[in-house]
């Protein structure tokens, strides 16, 4: 071995041991190796060793031939010396769990007083029970349209948010959340001038009608994407504060002014959206905050984070697609429209969602624990007990599998008093639920399950940083949501698309089940990699 390749490998493992102090396994190695950029066939001419494993093999017998405090790395010394015992007792966890199920659940608030404002005055935010079936079209249209538009945005300022937050670099937090704000709102239009453009040329709607939608469109991609650093930022109470003042100022327009509905809805969307971004100018305002401002580049942002950009756009597809299919089956459409609104099916698959927001709170607390425990453990764990490690990683997500059955036992119950109940959905409004509207619901809700447990499975994926692996199971249970969508909705009944959905979710679930298991057999691995 030459001269070189020994002063090569002291160096490497100096750069690891000042990474991740003693490694746990050769894996472990391994993973960090790669993340350094190098390839098999860098390690014959640099390192005189046969491929990356030979390698890893060497350095994880030179790491571990030391004590373990001698290979700490600063990091690990800091985080053991500061480290205060945790409670675990039950009460502890108890409200552990509730505090995050609760700020997972934030935005239920908003969505309740949109629920409120429609029994008591037939309006909302967006929503106008006067709206005759075209009309409905044109909106959920644009509603669908704004979702779809603005979640890889929202996901992507999601993730590049939290790392400078997290981090505690705040003039990256200022200088990110106004550039992918920006960005975000001019590919949102973009996207929509597009589908005016075709919709132009080959006459797929009525123009006036596809304005409208676009316009709805537009506004509610914006005010999504507006909402999305303020749950980094913990000011989710603001969520609440700027659509409850917009539905109230919406409310005076439509009883005390001649304003039409969409104008009532475009001023009240655009106010809520101003509420928003004023307070994220005082925010950052407030905290006096001095930068160099950094270019960027939009390509290279998306590149390195197409992964969470697709992600947000898929899942946001994904849970529009049986709606989609059943409001174009022949049996549905009307005025020659290939997607023509359905009140039955709509009805069923509302109810439905919320079974799934409130389900959907509890995986907030189950992403925070499994990034508290992976830490805790990576700092904590000795080479002597990694054979603990996986398994301590499992039992929590075991654990936290097990509150979301237990926690989707009482919402199920607390639904379907809502929909057979005295004092439930028949008791708010004048037309009763009928046996579709019943049938779409339950089979909705069975899906939506399936798709909480799927998006925790995802969760602890994307966390060891398999965002990739995770997109590929969110397409393959995409494409079966069309599939069998498509096939059922065409050969037995429009409302049978649910099925679709429902299939998707069960097939998404078991993916992303094996592809944990697999990962938790080998998390030092997956998680070295990820750092």
């Amino acid at each position: 071995m030459s001269r070189n390749t020994n002063k090569n490998i002291i160096l490497l493992q100096k750069q690891i041991q000042h990474k991740i102090g003693v490694p746990v396994s050769v894996d472990t190695v391994v993973a960090i190796i790669e993340s350094f950029g190098i390839r098999d066939k860098d390690v014959q001419s640099d390192y005189g060793t046969e491929n990356i494993r030979h390698l890893a093999k060497k350095l994880f017998a030179k790491l571990t031939s030391n004590s373990e405090k001698e290979v700490k790395n600063a990091k690990e010394i800091e985080f053991i010396s500061n480290q205060k015992e945790e409670r675990t007792d039950f009460i502890y966890e108890a409200y552990q769990f509730f505090k995050h199920y609760v700020l997972g659940t934030s935005h239920l608030l908003a969505i309740a007083i949109q629920l409120v404002t429609i029994v008591l005055f037939g309006f909302a935010l967006y929503v106008f029970t006067g709206f005759n079936q075209v009309q409905s079209t044109a909106v959920v249209l644009g509603v669908i349209l704004g979702m779809i538009l603005s979640g890889g945005f929202i996901k992507v300022i999601g993730k590049e948010i939290s790392t400078y937050y997290y981090s505690e670099d705040l003039a990256m937090v200022k200088q990110i959340t106004f550039y992918l704000l920006k960005k975000g709102i001019l590919c949102i239009a973009l996207g929509i001038l597009f589908l005016l453009t075709v919709n132009f040329l080959f006459s797929i709607f009525p123009n006036s009608m596809m304005l409208v939608t676009s316009i709805y469109a537009f506004l509610i991609g914006v005010l999504f994407l507006v909402f999305a650093p303020l749950h980094v930022l913990k000011a989710r109470i603001l969520i609440l504060i700027s659509t409850g003042i917009a539905t109230f100022f919406g409310i005076l327009l439509f009883t005390y002014t001649s304003i039409n509905i969409y104008g009532v809805h475009f001023l009240g969307l655009s106010l809520a959206i101003v509420i928003t971004v004023v307070f994220l100018l005082f925010y950052f305002k407030r905290l006096d905050i001095k930068y160099e401002k950094k270019d960027y580049k939009l390509s290279a942002l998306l590149y390195n984070n197409y992964n969470y950009f697709l992600y947000g756009l898929i899942i946001n597809i994904y849970f529009f697609i049986d709606r989609i299919l059943a409001w174009s089956s022949y049996k549905v459409s009307n005025f020659f429209f290939p997607i023509y609104y359905e009140k039955d099916y709509e009805i069923g698959m509302d109810i439905a969602i919320i079974f799934f927001l409130l389900l959907a709170g509890s995986l907030e607390y189950s992403s925070v624990s499994f990034v508290k425990l992976l830490n805790k453990e990576q700092h904590t764990t000795s080479l002597i007990n990694s054979s603990n490690y996986s398994e301590k990683l499992f039992d929590l997500y075991l654990k936290n599998t097990s509150l979301l059955f237990i926690t989707a036992a009482p919402i199920f119950v607390i639904v379907q008093y809502f929909i057979y109940g005295e004092y439930g959905y028949n008791h708010f409004f004048t037309i009763p639920l009928n046996p579709l509207n019943t049938q779409v619901a339950q089979a909705g809700i069975i899906g939506y399950f399936f798709m909480c447990w799927g998006m925790l499975n995802a969760s602890y994926l994307i966390t060891l940083k398999q965002q990739k692996k995770v997109l590929q199971l969110l397409i393959i249970a995409t494409i079966v949501n069309i599939i069998i969508g498509f096939i059922l909705s065409k050969l037995i009944a429009y409302d049978y698309s649910v099925y679709g959905m429902l299939i998707g979710s069960v097939v998404f679930t078991a993916l992303s089940l094996k592809e944990n298991i697999k990962v938790f057999k080998n998390v030092d691995y997956y998680y070295y990699a990820s750092c």
